[in-house]
């Protein structure tokens, strides 16, 4: 996987060449930016182990389906459809648009501060563009650095306050679910006896974020003493991210107010994913308790975000199908919900999402 040792090691400390210096043939192509490394290799495995994870994910999810129309009734189904509400779809699609306006509200809450403006609209197109890549470049969320640099960078936007908003977008995403994951399992009374696996898996995704968040702000302080660990710069998107640390302006990347605002809204995030859920479920005829929900959504986050499958993909459905099932809510019901929520949430988006992104990296 590229350079490895030392020479990793030395790789990540030295500058690095930014979107902008980068040549011009090195832009193109469906990974943009990543395809610009210096010294080559990456590119071609990621998207090598990307397609490997999609394939995996897949067939993972094949089997989910398989397995719970066995244990289910046909009658079930059929059932579900009979006692549906299509109106809740229109308010699961409201709902799921207004999780990229609340992604570019985070974006904004650096640029406020700033004298540059970029109007609500770039920013909700380069949010979709940033889910796309994303997802085909699992990173925990790293990847989609390059993409805000030269999204905002080609909208005017000087190099200072663009760094300003990788680092702070980076930093509230983990704050933010870390924050959403506590408040949930504080609500929840129906997991039972999974309670300390459930809260073993937090324990690691808190220690791993908290980690991180820790490491990113002493390499955005510049402190000499704290490099990246081995390999870390070969994540995608990682290489960006560094560079950004470098150049964030203390007073935007380490405002307390710009974190709490950023961390607020990414903390929305995860609330109106959880109420897209719980709309599908009204509109396949389920009533569930909004907050057993919340609940249900957060563990199948963790799931998500600890798996190294690209997008989730077949671990969500899994880990979403099994919470739901355990509060109560009827299996077939249970997957039915989970499969049209990634459909409004990850499926449908992904395909303006590379047409998107391919126009953000273009250039």
């Amino acid at each position: 996987m590229g350079r490895r040792g030392d020479r990793a090691h030395d790789e990540a400390a030295t500058p690095l060449r930014t979107l902008a210096e980068a040549p011009h043939h090195a832009r193109h192509g469906w990974l943009g930016p990543f395809e610009m490394r210096p010294g080559g290799g990456l590119p071609e495995v990621a998207a090598r182990q990307g397609w490997r994870g999609w394939g995996f994910g897949l067939a993972l999810l094949a089997a989910l389906i398989l397995v719970v129309a066995r244990a289910s009734d046909e009658r079930e189904f059929a059932r579900l459809l009979k006692q549906s509400a299509p109106a809740w779809l229109f308010v699961a699609v409201l709902l799921q648009a207004a999780t990229y306006l609340s992604q570019s509200a985070v974006w904004r809450a650096v640029l406020r501060r700033t004298r540059f403006r970029v109007s609500l609209g770039a920013l909700y197109a380069m949010s979709f563009a940033k889910l796309f890549v994303d997802q085909a470049l699992p990173s925990a969320g790293i990847s989609g650095a390059a993409l805000i640099v030269h999204g905002l960078e080609r909208r005017g936007v000087a190099r200072g306050p663009v760094m300003a908003c990788v680092v702070v977008e980076t930093m509230t995403n983990y704050t933010a679910l870390i924050l959403a994951l506590l408040v949930a399992l504080g609500m929840a009374d129906w997991i039972g006896e999974a309670r300390t696996l459930v809260w073993g898996a937090t324990a690691v995704l808190i220690a791993l974020s908290g980690a991180l968040i820790v490491f990113l702000l002493r390499l955005s302080r510049g402190d000499g003493g704290h490099r990246p660990p081995r390999g870390f710069a070969r994540i995608p998107g990682a290489r960006t991210l560094l560079h950004a640390l470098s150049e964030a302006p203390p007073e935007l990347a380490h405002s307390a107010r710009v974190l709490t605002e950023a961390t607020g809204f990414n903390f929305i995030i995860h609330l109106l994913d959880a109420a897209t859920l719980w709309a599908l479920l009204r509109a396949i005829g389920v009533d569930a308790a909004p907050t057993s929900v919340f609940t249900a959504f957060m563990l199948s986050a963790l799931a998500r975000t600890l798996g190294v499958i690209p997008g989730g993909l077949g671990t969500f459905e899994a880990a979403s199908t099994g919470a739901l099932t355990l509060m109560g809510v009827p299996l077939a019901a249970a997957l039915s919900a989970t499969v049209l929520f990634r459909g409004f949430s990850f499926y449908l988006p992904l395909l303006p999402g590379l047409w998107l992104s391919r126009g953000e990296l273009r250039e």
